[in-house]
């Protein structure tokens, strides 16, 4: 039977507030309106709007197939690109990478040789979508400013304010920026008047809230979010938000929770026939059975996950998986394997040039041929990984010059269309905007570059001298802090160390050679460091003579006996000052290890403060346990 809005119901609201009501009641009775609604509107951008959306809803459902009975497509340009966009949609969805970017490329063309603002903004906002869907953040920035700018040239915006809220916060996240992203969640919220539709937000708020260590906050939006898509009837979506709670549980060592979370979970994804998020959800399962010490089931999820990925299409998720089973390897001991999926992931990122993952790789590669003793070969990964990690850097600081660049090679090409259809008076305005358009496009580019070199120099130096000593080169203390309490757990049989050290009677060297020699021994101290600890070791300046160090990955009898010989070593140490004159120094330690991530390294501080006391009292120049 077909589905009727009563009058009722339409008087005095559009279309978008009466799909929001019913969406919040019934994903399936919102499905069937848009149905309704898109038959009933002329070829335009609230058509392609609404299409689309009727699209996504389908796929949600699983019922895309009946898309080909309820689309019928004309041969205008608004029609096209509604069928670029809802075939983009579905592909995406199937997680096939190279079909979804073509069919959005088409629909992006099509959108510009309209010359409409709301058609821009429209298909934008699901490209961007997409996207994110698919792991692909490339240029995200430019796409979102695309659709603020094409929004402000409507005059009756269809669509609400939240969908771009949306994709601004995910962006932020995915940058680090955390604020931002809750910012933009709670505006979200607010702004939502069913409390059904709020649930996404919510989702989303508590991956926020999980990337900040905030377990208790991230499980109770998880959990409204789940409330709310079980009453909508959304099973695809209660899969996602049962994945979230069983990683949240994990990370908070709720075991037990995490498995039946995550068992729920893949059971629907199954259902679903989804390789990718099947594969995904074993290879949470397997970190699980690491924490456990079930290194068979653990092996088991693993392997199972990956003869899985094969089946999939996106070279950007399949290299996620590969990493994610690298790590596992890694904690369980398996450096052999664990190097190989990390080479295949060094491999797959290279090929599309995926910054991210090529980094992270890099990053395993070094580590596991380092636990190998192949220093050789780690010190060139490490090499490597340097490079990447600069080239990033001018990548993400030259993006506003790429999009323009971009722009540019659109518009070249809506200018090849355009002189390939009939020469008449008004193409052949068109074509003279056109070329307007682009040369003042390449004059933005010259002027862009120039630009954007100065400013990269320029912030580089800045970001360096927030975060270093301007004497020693050490980091700094909130610098040392914000990295500490974001390195990951320490792999399975270690331990990550800190050490906290003085040097001796340094305010006497100060009185009796001056602040320059003061200087000096802080410098020849630091330098000290850098030769006798591994280029993984974080070291920082806490203030005046104290230091501290992050040693990762060493067991405890390794930490003392590293600890005291560099002890030895700087004890005998001769420094020579500018007016000849020689001198050796010693220093006090106080040192710890612990397993678990850290959150806040202030008690862990306070107890190494102790035992520095101690060490002071015993006589300095020796190390103590905390």
């Amino acid at each position: 039977m077909p589905f009727l809005i009563s009058a009722s119901v339409t008087t005095g609201s559009n279309w978008q507030q009466v799909y929001d009501k019913l969406r919040a009641e019934d994903t399936q009775l919102a499905f069937q309106f848009l149905q309704q609604q898109v038959d009933s509107l002329p070829p335009s951008s609230e058509r392609i709007y609404v299409g689309a959306t009727l699209a996504r809803t389908s796929i949600a459902l699983k019922q895309s197939a009946s898309l080909q009975h309820t689309l019928h497509y004309s041969d205008n340009l608004y029609d096209q690109v509604l069928q670029h966009i809802a075939s983009g949609l579905i592909v995406a969805h199937e997680n096939l990478y190279n079909e979804t970017m073509s069919e959005f490329k088409q629909a992006i063309a099509k959108a510009y040789e309209l010359e409409e603002p709301a058609v821009i903004a429209t298909v934008e906002l699901f490209y961007i979508n997409v996207k994110i869907s698919l792991a692909n953040y490339v240029q995200l920035d430019h796409h979102i400013k695309e659709v603020e700018r094409n929004v402000q040239q409507m005059t009756m915006p269809f669509w609400g304010a939240n969908s771009l809220h949306n994709v601004k916060a995910l962006n932020a996240n995915f940058n680090g920026d955390h604020a931002l992203a809750i910012e933009m969640y709670q505006k979200a919220i607010a702004n939502t008047l069913y409390e059904a539709n709020k649930a996404p937000y919510y989702n989303n708020l508590a991956l926020t809230y999980l990337d900040l260590g905030n377990y208790t906050d991230a499980t109770k939006y998880l959990k409204k979010s789940l409330l709310l898509r079980r009453q909508q009837s959304n099973q695809y979506k209660v899969a996602l938000t049962m994945l979230n709670l069983g990683i949240v549980a994990n990370r908070a060592h709720h075991y037990d929770d995490a498995l039946n979370w995550l068992n729920q979970a893949y059971d629907v994804y199954v259902k679903f026939d989804n390789a990718y998020r099947k594969a995904y959800t074993l290879v949470q399962k397997a970190k699980v059975y690491t924490n456990l010490k079930q290194t068979t089931k653990a092996t088991d999820a693993i392997n199972s996950a990956l003869s899985l990925i094969s089946v999939t299409d996106n070279i950007n998720l399949i290299t996620d998986i590969r990493i994610h089973a690298a790590e596992n390897m890694q904690a369980l001991g398996e450096i052999e394997n664990a190097l190989i999926q990390a080479k295949i992931a060094h491999d797959l990122a290279s090929s599309v040039n995926d910054k991210a993952h090529l980094i992270r790789s890099l990053e395993l590669m070094s580590e596991l041929t380092a636990k190998q003793d192949n220093f050789k070969q780690a010190y060139q990964y490490s090499t490597q990984l340097i490079s990447e990690k600069e080239q990033l850097n001018s990548q993400k600081s030259m993006q506003a010059m790429i999009a323009l660049e971009t722009e540019l090679e659109v518009t070249a090409q809506q200018l090849k269309n355009v002189r390939l259809e009939k020469s008449n008076h008004l193409q052949q305005q068109r074509i003279s905007r056109l070329e307007e358009r682009q040369h003042y496009h390449a004059i933005i580019i010259v002027f862009s570059l120039i630009l954007l070199f100065l400013s990269l120099r320029g912030y580089n130096k800045h970001k360096y001298r927030a975060q270093h000593d301007s004497l020693t080169g050490a980091l700094n203390r909130s610098a040392f802090v914000n990295r500490v309490t974001r390195a990951l757990a320490p792999t399975l049989g270690k331990k990550h160390g800190l050490v906290l050290f003085d040097l001796d009677h340094f305010k006497q060297v100060n009185d009796l050679y001056g602040h320059p020699t003061g200087d000096l021994v802080l410098e020849k101290t630091a330098e000290l460091v850098s030769q006798f600890f591994s280029n993984s070791t974080l070291f920082a300046r806490f203030g005046g003579e104290e230091f501290m160090l992050f040693v990762p990955n060493i067991c405890d009898g390794e930490l003392y006996n590293q600890v005291n010989e560099f002890r030895e070593s700087l004890s005998a140490l001769a420094i020579t000052s500018d007016d000849g004159k020689t001198l050796q120094v010693t220093a006090s330690f106080s040192i710890l290890t612990y397993q678990n991530h850290l959150n806040n390294l202030d008690k862990i501080y306070s107890r190494l403060d102790v035992a520095l006391y101690q060490a002071k009292n015993s006589g300095r120049n020796c190390v103590v346990k905390a």
